[in-house]
């Protein structure tokens, strides 16, 4: 079974979507149902959620050789640069994904990430032989209390092997990380310069609570906590900040070794609010709806959402 994000079947031309932002990696889902009993996701075997839903987007069903086609057509329209494969951890799956990747590198143009429950080296290395570009090891949850409540098993074990991937196969190993899940500030900036160092990619995710999980009345990560972190990441992927050049008071950031002018300078762009990943990975509206508050813009930003995200993250002054 494999299904595509709303987004994705509109640039396909397989469904009709009004949007500002069209994604520009193809999503794809490879099964449903999954084994694990992560308590943020609607594919838990715990979860009571729709099965048609990750996150917040809803997936549809559609026939493979039908979706190579179309894929293959946006590629050559360069309206897509890569394709992200999201895999539910289940036995059937696990079969059919080396003949999808065959099939999709012997069809399309695309660069091709794979994001699925990883237990080995050995399984990563069957991965990249098959075609994939990209393998993603998710940590999600990264303060190792809450990783062991919420996802289960060790947050150790799950670093561990992701260490291991990323010095065995360099840059080619990506992982996800959840923000608004008991995690502090100061744990995901020492998180984030560690992957630096490994060559990591990450993709950063604001915990969004979905009907039928089991965190469905969780809160939402605070706005401010947010963006100071997309600041910490865009200094450090970007500019080559080091862990001297922040500063904490109770575990919050509360400075970065930068003037204001230079920092205001720095974030002018808005390109450190704009969505982390893969390259070209935009994942538009994942964790938001339109129109609401937006952690991930899935766009260059407007100038005056430049000015609101870097009040919003009460790091440093800013005129107007």
């Amino acid at each position: 079974m494999i299904k595509l994000s709303a987004g994705t079947a509109n640039v396909l031309g397989l469904k009709r979507l009004k949007t500002d932002a069209p994604p520009t990696t193809a999503y794809l889902m490879a099964g449903e149902g999954c084994k694990n009993s992560c308590g943020f996701c609607s594919q838990a075997i715990t979860s009571d959620a729709n099965k048609d839903n990750l996150s917040r987007i809803r997936w549809q069903e559609y026939e493979i050789n039908n979706i190579v086609a179309n894929l293959d057509q946006a590629a050559e329209d360069d309206k897509l640069k890569r394709t992200c494969i999201q895999v539910v951890n289940n036995k059937a799956v696990k079969e059919l994904l080396p003949s999808l990747l065959e099939k999709m590198n012997s069809k399309v143009e695309l660069p091709v990430c794979v994001s699925k429950n990883i237990n080995s080296l050995d399984e990563i290395n069957k991965l990249l032989d098959s075609g994939a570009d990209k393998v993603n090891i998710s940590l999600d949850v990264i303060n190792p209390k809450e990783h062991t409540k919420i996802k289960g098993g060790t947050y150790q074990k799950k670093y561990n092997l992701l260490t291991a991937a990323a010095k065995r196969f360099p840059g080619k190993i990506s992982t996800h990380i959840i923000i608004g899940l008991g995690e502090s500030e100061k744990e995901v900036i020492e998180l984030l310069l560690e992957l630096k160092k490994l060559k990591v990619g990450i993709a950063i995710f604001a915990f969004t609570p979905l009907p039928g999980t089991k965190l469905v009345d969780h809160p939402r990560p605070e706005i401010d906590k947010y963006r100071r972190i997309q600041i910490a990441n865009y200094l450090i992927n970007k500019y080559g900040f080091k862990k001297n050049d922040f500063g904490f008071e109770n575990n919050r950031l509360i400075r970065v070794e930068a003037t204001d002018a230079k920092l205001l300078e720095i974030l002018s762009t808005g390109e450190a609010f704009e969505t982390v990943g893969c390259p070209d990975c935009n994942r538009p509206y994942y964790n938001e709806k339109p129109g609401g508050t937006i952690y991930n813009y899935p766009r260059k930003l407007r100038s005056k959402e430049i000015k609101e995200a870097i009040k919003e993250s009460k790091l440093v002054t800013i005129d107007g």
